[in-house]
């Protein structure tokens, strides 16, 4: 009993995250970090007016992808001398997750959970120096913020997310649900045009618009580079595993009218309230595995949603077995943990991780078409 107090102890657990965070600090100033690279050469790219979205081979591998406005919104980090700047944005994304898990609404016990079953990815997303942290941040605290109904701060995280990673705009599906008021289309307005207008603190508008094109030009490369296998998503299982080829417009347009005839059935429903925390976990799962270009590393955010699925679902045989399954094919095929063989010719050439949470992602959008005697599940997250 007094092991289990002191694992389940928030200050036991931010001693992990605080010890998680030097490992990958030390690891990472060791050794090349393309990543950080990239964000750090945008802000340099930036502030010296040269096209950010150019290959440099001599300063780092790969091309920056991301809005003109995250150059300006990374620059407190990119400015500073590269060991310092990556620990900084390290400790920073890790902290920012702790403490947005600890705002959520829910049991402490279900907090706890969170933070163990979500732990191994975020490290792998932290170790890459990733964002991906941060969006899924930012949904959950648009989420947080939408449920206290204080939408000029929820409209700030969700304008963020969207400048970030453009598919983290997503949480805008929690706005329709709750009923805004006309005001809360002005506050997501109003932040769309502060983040959107940030470059112009160095750049004239044409320059700005200029930014704008060759971030498209960039984008629409990358589009069809990551095409060919669909990344570690539902399009990668099926190209794959079942040799089944669509086209990536049609995989991606296909999970938006899914996502929007979702949003419009449980809106004319009317109850949002009992389902709530499925909806959470269906946005974190959906951003990714509907995404081409998704990445082993851009799992924090899926299973992040995997957690808060399983927290407020029933457990049962079935609800159980997908945890399982999903821990195994998704949280620890990518760790050392996990049997060579079996990773290098069965998990990653079929993108097999993105199992588990399709399947997830597959009952909660069935659990909402079908009429149970008690869908509130408040009470048991």
């Amino acid at each position: 009993m007094q092991f289990k107090k002191i694992i389940q102890d928030f200050r036991f657990i931010a001693l992990i995250y605080i010890l998680c965070v030097i490992i990958v600090s030390i690891q990472k100033i060791l050794m090349d970090n393309n990543n950080f690279t990239i964000f750090q050469h945008s802000v340099f790219h930036f502030f010296q007016r040269l096209n950010m979205y150019a290959e440099y081979p001599e300063e780092h591998r790969d091309v920056f992808l991301y809005n003109p406005s995250f150059a300006v919104l990374f620059a407190p980090f990119g400015i500073l001398p590269r060991p310092l700047g990556m620990t900084v944005w390290i400790a920073f994304s890790a902290f920012l997750f702790f403490i947005t898990v600890r705002m959520l609404p829910i049991k402490d016990s279900s907090k706890v959970f969170i933070y163990y079953f979500t732990i191994i990815e975020l490290v792998t997303a932290l170790e890459r120096c990733q964002t991906n942290p941060m969006i899924a941040i930012l949904i959950m605290l648009a989420f947080i913020f939408v449920e206290k109904e204080q939408f000029f701060k929820a409209s700030l995280f969700t304008n963020l997310g969207f400048f970030i990673k453009g598919y983290g705009a997503v949480s805008g599906v929690f706005y329709f649900l709750k009923k805004p008021k006309f005001s809360t289309f002005l506050f997501l307005a109003f932040w769309f045009i502060i983040i959107f207008a940030l470059p112009l603190i160095y750049y004239s508008p044409k320059g700005l618009i200029a930014l704008y094109q060759q971030w498209t030009d960039s984008l629409m490369h990358k589009f069809d580079k990551n095409s060919l296998t669909g990344g570690v998503s539902i399009m990668g299982i099926m190209v794959n595993l079942f040799k089944i080829r669509f086209t990536v417009e049609s995989i991606e347009i296909s999970g938006m009218i899914i996502l929007f005839l979702t949003t419009v059935y449980l809106a004319f429903r009317k109850n949002y309230e009992q389902v709530k925390w499925f909806v959470l976990a269906y946005v974190l799962i959906w951003v990714i595995i509907f995404n081409h270009a998704a990445e082993s590393s851009t799992y924090v955010i899926a299973i992040s949603g995997v957690a808060i699925w399983y927290l407020s679902s029933p457990k049962r045989y079935l609800e159980k077995s997908l945890l399982v399954l999903t821990f195994i094919l998704s949280v620890l095929s990518p760790t050392d943990i996990f049997p060579d063989y079996l990773r290098e010719k069965f998990i990653k050439p079929y993108a097999l991780k993105a199992l588990g949470p399709s399947l997830i992602w597959i009952y909660i959008q069935i659990s909402f078409f079908i009429p149970q005697k008690k869908l509130s599940n408040e009470s048991r997250i």
